[in-house]
C-alpha cells in the first residue's frame, strides 16, 4: 500500500495527490500479506503483525482446546496426548530432529507449517471425537494415535 491517511481524514496517494474523504465515507483496507508492510501501515489498519515463526502453533491449540465445550475429562486428556506426541511429531515432520539429533526432513507433496499440522490435526481430530462424549483416556488415546499416523501418513 503506498498510500497514507491521516488522522484528518486525507489520504495521499504515492504520486503526491491528496484526496480529502467526507464524514460520511469510511475506507476498508483488507490487506493479504503484511510481511513488507511498514510500521506506519500497519498501525493505520489498526492491527499487530506476529510472524507465525515467533508465535508458533500453541495459541491455536489452546483456543481449539477451550472452545470445544467438553467435560473437563476429555479436555485433560486431550492436553496431555497433545504435550506427550504433537512437539516430537511437528519436530520430526518440520525440521527432522528425532531424539535430539537432527536428521533428514521429511519431505511431503505440500510444504506444510507447524500451524499448518496442529490445524490439521484439530480439524481431524473433530471429525473422529464428533459430538459424544468420550471420557475413556484408553480409548482418546486410540483415537488421537490414529489420527497422528494418517497426518505422518500424508507427509
Amino acid at each position: 500500500m503506498n498510500s497514507v491517511m491521516d488522522d484528518n481524514r486525507l489520504l495521499t496517494l504515492a504520486n503526491g495527490e491528496r484526496i480529502r474523504l467526507q464524514k460520511h465515507c469510511a475506507m476498508l483496507f483488507e490487506v493479504f500479506d503484511l510481511q513488507y508492510a511498514s510500521p506506519a501501515t500497519i498501525s493505520r489498519c489498526g492491527m499487530v503483525y506476529v510472524d507465525p515463526k515467533n508465535l508458533g502453533y500453541e495459541p491455536y491449540w489452546q483456543r481449539w482446546l477451550t472452545t470445544r465445550s467438553r467435560p473437563q475429562t476429555e479436555a485433560d486428556a486431550l492436553a496431555k496426548l497433545y504435550e506427550k506426541y504433537v512437539p516430537l511429531c511437528v519436530d520430526m515432520i518440520i525440521d527432522g530432529i528425532v531424539e535430539g539429533r537432527i536428521g533428514q526432513r521429511l519431505k511431503g507433496v505440500i510444504p506444510l507449517s507447524n500451524l499448518n499440522l496442529v490445524t490439521q490435526l484439530t480439524k481431524m481430530l473433530d471429525a473422529v471425537l464428533g459430538e459424544e462424549e468420550q471420557e475413556d483416556p484408553q480409548i482418546l488415546e486410540c483415537l488421537f494415535l490414529q489420527v497422528r499416523r494418517t497426518m505422518l501418513a500424508d507427509c
